[in-house]
C-alpha cells in the first residue's frame, strides 16, 4: 500500500554559507559582493529557473536590507507605496512586468533617490522585447550577468543540497549516477530530487542506483514527462 503524502513542503535554505560558488555563478556572486560600489545603480542577474538567483538575492538582501518584490507586488502596488521605505529593491521575475511605463517611472524614482535595484529574470533585459524606447535604452545600460548551466561538480553539490533540504539521505554513488544520466540543468535537478523523495515516501523504498536507473528509463512513473 502506498503511503499518503501530506501537503507539507520542506523550505529550502538560503543561508550564505550554503551557497555553492562555481564557474557558472562566480561572476554574479562577486558582483553582489561589490555592492554598494557598483558602477551602475542597477544589476540584472538572469538564468534558468532553479539556477540560484533567489539564493543569491537572499544573500544580497541580508547585506543591503533591500525590499524583496515579487512581480505581483510590483504590478499591483503604487510607486508611493513602493518607495515608502529605503530605495533598495530586489525585483523577481522582472521580465513579467505588466506596464512598461510604470517600470520606467520606477527606474527614474530610483535614480533620483540614489537607490539600488537587483533585477532577477530568465533572460537578459536586452531580450525582454521592450517597446518603450526610453525604458529600453535604460535597461540595455544595466550590467547583466548570466548564471550558466552547471558543470558536473556543481550539479552534484546542488543535488546534495536539495536532498538535504528534503531531509532525504542518498548515497554519493546514487547521486553520481543520477548526475551522469539526467539532463544537466538546475530545473532537472529540482524535478528529480523532488520526484525521488516522493517515490521513497510512497513506495517505502530506499533510493539506490538500480531504482534510479529504472526510473530514468520510465520518468513518467514519478511524474516527470520529457
Amino acid at each position: 500500500m502506498k503511503q499518503l503524502i501530506l501537503p507539507f513542503e520542506q523550505s529550502p535554505t538560503y543561508d550564505a554559507r550554503d551557497f555553492i560558488v562555481s564557474s557558472s555563478n562566480e561572476e554574479a556572486y562577486l558582483w553582489l559582493n561589490c555592492w554598494p560600489n557598483w558602477p551602475h545603480s542597477c544589476l540584472a542577474i538572469y538564468g534558468e529557473g532553479g539556477c540560484g538567483k533567489t539564493h543569491l538575492s537572499s544573500i544580497w538582501q541580508e547585506k543591503s536590507n533591500a525590499q524583496y518584490l515579487r512581480i505581483q507586488d510590483f504590478n499591483t502596488k503604487g510607486l508611493d507605496a513602493l518607495f515608502a521605505m529605503h530605495p533598495l529593491f530586489i525585483l523577481d521575475d522582472a521580465h513579467l512586468v505588466e506596464k512598461e511605463e510604470k517600470l520606467f517611472h520606477f527606474y527614474n524614482y530610483l535614480m533620483s533617490a540614489k537607490g539600488s535595484l537587483l533585477l532577477l529574470s530568465d533572460t537578459a533585459p536586452a531580450h525582454w522585447g521592450t517597446y518603450l524606447p526610453d525604458l529600453s535604452s535604460r535597461l540595455n545600460a544595466i550590467p547583466a550577468i548570466k548564471i550558466h548551466s552547471p558543470d558536473e561538480d556543481l550539479l552534484t553539490k546542488v543535488i546534495q543540497k536539495l536532498f538535504s533540504d528534503l531531509q532525504l539521505k542518498v548515497d554519493e554513488a546514487v547521486i553520481a549516477f543520477l548526475v551522469k544520466h539526467m539532463e544537466r540543468s538546475f530545473e532537472s535537478a529540482r524535478l528529480w530530487t523532488s520526484a525521488l523523495n516522493t517515490f521513497a515516501i510512497t513506495q517505502k523504498r530506499s533510493i539506490t542506483v538500480p531504482v534510479v536507473r529504472e526510473l530514468l528509463t520510465r520518468p513518467d512513473l514519478v511524474g516527470i514527462h520529457q
